[in-house]
């Protein structure tokens, strides 16, 4: 008598199952707990790691299915194999994805909804891990909110692991039986081929970290032997079976105190995954081989950190509550930024729940995708994806396509904002900007041109500050042009198009990437014009061009635009945004330092931003200090003499992400932002800097420009200031250019357009 087919499927999906482990219950507990602290508390500092303890224990798991499956008489289908990965991943996560997208189309402007649109269908296709990791090392979105769905990285990594594991699996058994190895034999040839596997990703991962340190942290390639620790385990399980009691609960304890220890010690400054992500992979190693071979209830008593009903019970719903929080934290955020975490913790705990009993759980104990073949149609289809039920099928099919349709959709609406707003860069640069009244507030010297003197324009800055006052006491927001529920992905579409159309950073956006060859179409004015100036510096001194394009006559003003994505002028080494090495950086500051010489410019304005975590010397606090101080004067020593007049204009103070603050639920109020703390202490010091290598260095405060008594608003009358938390929007550099006009005034009065 032959059972159906479903209870052979049944049958085999049992006999998969590895015996269950209570403590490798309790160990996602205690990994998903240390993500969530991370995420919402930013502690523990080193709490990310917990994903590496997934890792290790989907290697192990996902291994101990597979061997067990390979060597048995009945052998292993991949489509069975292929089939409970899909019922227990996917249900949740498809669940995660509708809800953030549909919340984002509710929440957020169409510009920052089609960004989660398109996160949202990369994770769908679990390549989520590579969409950031190419978003991570974009200097266009440097100041780009965060996505809702960038957790999803470690399910792209897992399941790309996945795809290609059980070949792997079957090669290395393949290759034993053709060697004739015994089962122990066999096991030997395993254990060799993945710690070999393992070894090579290992130094891949060490090389990746140094050179690509962002991607490196997405990247499946640097994480699988992490994977691979845990397979590793798996093959070795039979002998860890004889391990004497306790030695298991010393390596038990040991792997929990070495889990704390990661989490404590690690920081955002650890070089990880490579070598850093050895403390946590190994402690949970040495956790998983002590609980290896049922130990029974008392191993189960000694470690009860990990089996008490609290943490198995938080292991137990730990993959919905990890693809829940993330959002739920992002979401709270925009709209609720000054609430505790403790509510973000309670709905994220609460829907985690109600996802694993009524969605998770039960469709992995359901029928769906079980298959209908029988015994003799397996053996046909060895080795091969079995097909699934009909309506599965159809489903499958449908979800695809829509998601498909969806990415597509994303993309238009991403080309289509791109192409109407704002009214923005390339118009607005033609629009004078009109001088306000004279006021009260000393004006600088005027300049002196042979045969006459000109008048400088007054100091525009009591009707700014009017103006910002104005914004800071607005219950509402005002009809705002553009508007940034409208800006794309890291404000791309409110940014210069000096920027994102002409490519004058050198970044990913640019005609050429070397920064040097890229300078030549960075000309702005009548070639025949008969006065220089040069704007020297990184991306802040780009988003002040609109400013000055604006306000400078191009008959006779041709402005050259020296600027490099990431490269402050101060002579300090540093890293790309990514944290990769920039070995551009110091070519193009000498052929800065040496055009600019040759070109004796009658006004050299440069401007930067002082990117800490960027220094290859790691440097932090008043070492950080010191070194900003030294590299700052050390450029203007070097730049002394070579222009007429040389003014440095300070860094806008950081902001608030506009596409995060400004939701449909929104008040002005929330996207308010406090001076940050010490931005005037480096104020100072790099004003000290500047004049201390050039004496006629005119250093430029700008702080008023954007606060009041310590406030800052994110607009003032319409226009949005800032395009992301770091780079000033078109539009609104564009409304500082009276103010950047009389800051030129000693030098340029008479020729601004007013």
């Amino acid at each position: 008598m032959s059972l159906p087919p479903s209870t052979r499927a049944q049958a085999r999906q049992q006999r998969s199952a590895p015996a269950f482990r209570y403590d490798i219950e309790g160990l996602r507990a205690v990994a998903v707990a240390a993500v969530l602290g991370n995420h919402l508390y930013a502690w523990p500092a080193g709490g990310y790691a917990g994903v590496d303890v997934f890792f290790v224990i989907s290697g192990f798991l996902i291994t101990t299915i597979l061997v067990r499956d390979i060597t048995s008489p009945e052998r292993l289908s991949l489509g069975d194999f292929y089939r409970r990965r899909i019922r227990r991943l996917v249900p949740a996560a498809v669940a995660v994805l509708a809800t953030t997208v549909t919340a984002a189309f509710v929440v957020f402007g169409p510009g920052r909804a089609a960004a989660i649109l398109e996160d949202a269908v990369w994770s769908f296709f679990f390549l989520g891990n590579w969409r950031f990791a190419a978003s991570g090392t974009d200097y266009l979105n440097a100041g780009a909110a965060v996505s809702p769905l960038q957790h999803f990285w470690s399910l792209g990594v897992e399941e790309q692991f996945y795809l290609a594991w059980p070949w792997l699996l079957m090669s290395g058994i393949a290759l034993a039986a053709v060697l004739r190895c015994t089962d122990r034999g066999m096991r030997v040839l395993l254990l060799a081929l993945i710690a070999g596997f393992c070894a090579l990703t290992f130094v891949f991962a060490l090389w990746e970290t140094v050179h690509r340190p962002t991607t490196a942290y997405f990247s499946t390639l640097s994480r699988a032997w992490e994977l691979g620790a845990g397979a590793m385990l798996a093959v070795a399980a039979p002998w860890l079976v004889r391990l004497p009691g306790l030695f298991r609960a010393v390596a038990g304890w040991i792997g929990l105190c070495g889990l704390a220890l990661s989490f404590a010690v690690l920081s955002s400054q650890s070089t990880f995954p490579g070598p850093w992500a050895l403390l946590p992979v190994a402690s949970t190693v040495l956790l998983i081989a002590a609980g290896t071979g049922v130990p029974g209830h008392g191993y189960n008593r000694i470690m009860w950190p990990l089996t008490n009903p609290a943490s198995r019970y938080v292991g137990r719903i730990s993959y919905s509550l990890y693809l829940w929080h993330f959002p739920v934290i992002v979401f709270f955020t925009a709209l609720f930024p000054e609430s505790p975490a403790l509510p973000a913790l309670l709905v994220s705990l609460l829907l985690a729940s109600l996802s694993f009993h009524f969605l998770e759980d039960p469709v992995r104990h359901s029928r769906w995708l079980m298959p209908r073949y029988t015994a003799r149609e397996r053996g046909r289809r060895y080795f091969q994806p079995a097909t699934a039920p009909r309506p599965a099928r159809l489903a499958a099919m449908a979800a695809a396509t829509g998601l498909l349709a969806s990415g597509l959709a994303a993309v238009a609406i991403d080309t289509a904002l791109q192409d109407s707003l704002p009214p923005a860069a390339a118009e607005t640069l033609q629009r004078p900007v009109p001088i306000p009244a004279p006021s009260s507030v000393e004006s600088p010297v005027p300049a002196e041109t042979p045969g006459e003197t000109v008048p400088a324009p007054q100091d525009p800055l009591t009707a700014h500050t009017a103006a910002l006052r104005a914004a800071l006491q607005s219950p509402e927001w005002p009809a705002l042009s553009p508007d940034p529920a409208s800006f794309t992905e890291g404000g791309r579409n409110a940014k210069p198009v000096e920027w994102i159309q002409d490519g004058c950073l050198g970044s990913n956006e640019a005609r050429n990437p070397d920064p040097v060859a890229n300078t030549a179409h960075c000309v702005y004015g009548d070639p025949g014009a008969s006065r220089d100036l040069v704007l020297y510096g990184d991306s802040v001194a780009m988003a002040y061009l609109p400013a000055l394009r604006a306000v400078l006559d191009p008959g006779q003003w041709r402005i050259h635009v020296y600027t490099a994505a990431g490269c402050t002028p101060a002579e300090v080494a540093q890293t790309r945004i990514g944290g990769a090495p920039y070995p551009e950086c110091p070519v193009f500051r000498d052929w800065a330092v040496q055009r600019i010489g040759e070109l004796s410019p009658e006004v050299l304005l440069m401007a930067s931003f002082r990117y800490e975590p960027a220094l290859s010397s790691g440097a932090t606090g008043k070492a950080a200090d010191a070194e900003w101080e030294s590299g700052t004067q050390r450029i203007h020593e070097r730049l002394a003499s070579k222009a007429q007049r040389t003014l440095v204009l300070g860094a806008p103070p950081e902001a608030k992400d506009p596409a995060q603050c400004a939701t449909r639920f929104s008040s002005p109020k929330d996207c308010e932002q406090a001076l940050p703390e010490g931005h005037g202490d480096r104020a100072a010091l790099e004003a000290r800097a500047a004049t201390a290598g050039n004496p006629d260095v005119r250093w430029i405060d700008t702080t008023a420009w954007f606060c009041v008594d310590g406030r800052c608003p994110s607009f003032v009358g319409s226009t949005p200031l800032y395009a992301d938390a770091y780079h000033l929007s078109a539009a609104g550099a564009v409304s500082l250019g009276p103010l950047v006009a009389h800051a030129l005034s000693g030098e340029t009065a008479g020729e601004v357009r007013g």
